[in-house]
């Protein structure tokens, strides 16, 4: 299948079924259909989240405090551990976002961590008409 499927729910359920019952991602690979790469990514997800981890895919924008970004970091960076390790330790459902905040630690410490303010700057009291 092309980059970027969303596979439907049902699918997601029986790979759920087949990691709690104790099967391997190449397994689930197999029985489902699917590629490699996205049974062992929902693979990870299991394994720090459970089923809900698999089954939500992606629907709601987890959100981590500071303190858990830089344990994470931490933990893996400087203490070693391996990406797998500290999403179950953190139950953080995405390899992407650890490996996101490894570089911006990386690049600009700490501080890389904090919120970013999204969307569009509001505008300036300058720039409006009376």
């Amino acid at each position: 299948m092309a980059r970027g499927v969303r596979y439907d729910d049902d699918v997601r359920r029986r790979a759920a079924e087949l990691f709690e019952a104790g099967a391997g991602h190449r397994l689930v690979a197999a029985a489902l259909e699917i590629p490699d790469a996205t049974a062992r990514q929902w693979s990870r997800a299991f394994s720090a989240g459970g089923a809900d981890a698999v089954l939500g895919g992606g629907s709601r924008r987890m959100t981590y405090d500071l303190e858990t970004k830089l344990d994470a970091v931490r933990d893996h960076l400087d203490r070693g551990k391996s990406i797998r390790e500290v999403m179950v330790k953190y139950h953080i459902a995405s390899e992407s976002s650890i490996k996101l905040w490894c570089r911006a630690y990386r690049r600009e410490g700490a501080e890389g961590l904090e919120p970013k303010r999204r969307g569009r700057p509001p505008k300036s009291e300058a720039g409006t008409r009376a």
